[in-house]
């Protein structure tokens, strides 16, 4: 599989494509030149060649950096999913994978994953520096089972544990010719048509360099399937997973299907591996996957990739045009519907159709009717707030997890009053303090309550955890300058202010020791 984000769509900036997207320059190579400008015509000639890294693999805290600043300019793209329902349910496989795949990393490998989603059709799966993974939205639709999706990221963790990115990333920095204008074009042009191709090759002969350089090596691959599937038996799937997912991508590609090319591409196909992957863990296919939570997510997928009107409603035409096999499939496919309907603004006929999903759901586990549960409060959130908010207390009791708690925290900053909302936000942010989405809305609620300082404060860690120090650090400093902060509140912010720029200055000192 190639490091990057080589198939993530470039921005369209001024009817033009933008061949210099920051995001695929710091996924192909290393950010230390800086580029920050993904407009300019020019960007080629005006920009350094890389530098000579140390000899071998990053450093830890290299590799860590430069993953704070991909997933920086990653959370800024039109593509990238805000939805935390389906990114807790890849979240639970990642960690179900996580003690197997700490007990064969190098020592300085990351040691925690964090996915994260992409509205993307494509079957595509990829890893960066720091622990990121990142996931293509029709991964999860041409999945057919939790299994399948459970070995793509036992791969995609194996080549964090085994540092294949970090080692390809300072063999890319060693090579003196390769530009880093040059590379952003040849990611681009990987990444788009051919009018794309075209620009990246009009820099000569590099660009073919540049994208051999962008792959890791078939032993990196071979070592990635052979450590995933030691991952996936320890933690207790079935040993035929690995080799699952690597016939369904086969059956795909004879299928002559568009959606499978990036992953194709990056991951090449070969009969040694599919026959390996067999020999190891046995060539019998996975059973059906009768699962009501794997296919409600498929429907989720499905359901939250278009982005426009018309390619919405015609995603909910095909959902009602689906023959199900069986009643999970038939609960997800009108659930399916119900989503797109919600996302069109037609809420009756949403709950008609999460209706025929409850009932088709039937006598299914609580656990797993969770995204039903879910989507019932929503739409009752529009018209009843107040009840709303009791439904979403009710849930959140029962299934405390990050879906449960953003609603909950939605339904009660829909109230008149947002003093529960600041109260129940202060809380969760104490105890979940890496989630974004909390404090941005604590700042909300703060800002209702005109605590202004606060609400700075708040917005301050919802930018320090999207790798917006400096504009973290500003907002403290304008929270110091804004009256109203009681002796408590003013000394976490002064407290605040200096962990930062604490953080800032070891941000510097790491960026130093990067090839200039």
């Amino acid at each position: 599989m190639r490091f990057a984000l080589p198939y993530f769509r470039p921005r369209r900036v001024a009817g033009q494509t933008a061949v210099c997207l920051l995001t695929l320059a710091l996924c192909a190579t290393p950010v230390w030149a800086q580029v920050a400008d993904d407009r300019a015509p020019g960007l080629a000639s005006s920009l350094p060649t890389l530098g000579d890294p140390a000899q071998g693999a990053l450093s830890s805290a290299q590799e860590k950096r430069l993953g704070e600043i991909i997933m920086r300019e990653m959370r800024q793209e039109p593509d990238y999913l805000h939805d935390s329902l389906l990114r807790d349910y890849l979240q639970t496989i990642v960690d179900r994978l996580t003690p197997a795949a700490r007990r064969t990393a190098e020592i300085e490998a990351p040691k925690r994953f964090h996915v994260f989603l992409l509205r993307d059709r494509s079957f595509n799966a990829f890893a960066l520096p720091g622990g990121w993974i990142g996931v293509h939205t029709g991964l999860i639709i041409d999945a057919q089972s939790h299994d399948q999706i459970a070995a793509v990221f036992a791969h995609e963790m194996s080549h964090i544990t085994q540092r294949h990115i970090a080692q390809r990333l300072a063999q890319i920095g060693r090579d003196k010719l390769l530009s880093i204008g040059s590379l952003l074009l040849a990611v681009a042009a990987a990444s788009a048509g051919q009018d794309q191709a075209a620009q990246g090759l009009a820099l000569g002969g590099q660009a073919a360099a540049i994208d051999n350089a962008l792959r890791f090596s078939r032993s990196n691959e071979r070592d990635a399937d052979r450590t995933g599937e030691e991952v996936l038996a320890e933690s207790g799937y079935p040993p035929q997973a690995m080799a699952s997912m690597l016939l369904r991508l086969q059956s795909l590609s004879r299928l002559d299907d568009s959606d499978v090319l990036a992953f194709l591409q990056t991951h090449p196909l070969t009969s040694e591996r599919i026959a390996d992957a067999q020999a190891r863990g046995g060539n019998q296919p996975l059973p059906p996957d009768h699962d009501l939570m794997f296919w409600l997510m498929h429907a989720r997928a499905r359901a939250l990739t278009p982005t426009t009107v018309d390619a919405m409603r015609r995603e909910q035409q095909r959902l009602r045009a689906d023959k199900s096999a069986f009643p999970a499939q038939q609960a997800a496919e009108a659930y399916g519907q119900a989503v797109l309907l919600q996302r069109l603004g037609r809420f009756d006929d949403s709950a008609q159709a999460l209706a025929r999903a409850q009932a088709a759901a039937g006598d299914a586990p609580a656990a797993e009717r969770l995204p039903l549960d879910l989507l019932r409060i929503e739409l009752l959130l529009r018209h009843q707030p107040a009840q709303a908010a009791d439904a979403a207390r009710a849930l959140y009791a029962r299934f405390a997890q990050s879906a449960t708690r953003h609603l909950l925290a939605r339904c009660l900053l829909a109230l008149p009053d947002k003093t529960q909302a600041r109260d129940f936000l202060r809380l969760q942010t104490v105890e979940h303090p890496q989630d974004i989405v909390l404090w941005q809305d604590l700042a909300r609620a703060q800002s209702a309550l005109g605590a202004f300082a606060a609400q700075h404060r708040a917005t301050a860690e919802a930018y320090a955890l999207q790798g917006k120090t400096e504009a973290a650090i500003e907002q403290l400093r304008i929270a110091q300058r804004t009256p109203g902060a009681d002796y408590f509140e003013a000394s976490i912010i002064a407290a605040r202010l200096r962990d930062l720029e604490r953080a800032q200055a070891q941000q510097k000192q790491i960026d130093k020791t990067l090839p200039q």
